[in-house]
């Protein structure tokens, strides 16, 4: 399923994400908070598990208000459905060591905390609500 790793009252952002990039998606938070953005974090390592969930407990952990980044190592395809925004790779990557890797495209917390001020910052600009990325008319 996916549960609320790390729960803040009135947060600018979310980082939705799992696996080993969950700690990186940590990393990223404790950086952001030190800049006055609080941040939340949703783990979600099954996402057939989730969507069966209830709808009140998907609303509970992809609650609207702030924007959802979602952080992943390989293809980001299918976190639209999780997330406004998602980072990962375009294509398949390198071989290496995978701190090498990691760096190499940017999935690091400060970088990541870098992307997520950027994001903040493009919803605060853009103005309104921002509703749940799992709340559609369809």
């Amino acid at each position: 399923g996916g549960y609320v790793l790390h729960d803040v009252e009135g947060e600018n952002l979310n980082i939705v994400s799992t696996g080993s990039e969950v700690q990186i998606a940590v990393a990223a938070a404790e950086i952001l908070a030190k800049e006055g953005v609080k941040t939340r974090i949703v783990s979600l390592p099954c996402w057939e598990v989730f969507d069966a969930q209830t709808r009140e407990y998907q609303l509970e952990v992809f609650r609207s208000g702030a924007p959802y980044l979602s952080l992943e190592a390989y293809s980001t395809v299918g976190w639209q459905k999780y997330s406004h925004e998602q980072y990962g790779l375009a294509a398949w990557g390198a071989s290496g060591p995978y701190d090498k890797v990691y760096e190499k495209f940017g999935l690091t917390g400060p970088n990541i905390a870098a992307v997520g001020k950027k994001v903040v910052d493009f919803y605060q600009k853009k103005g309104g609500e921002v509703i749940s990325p799992i709340l559609h008319a369809i």
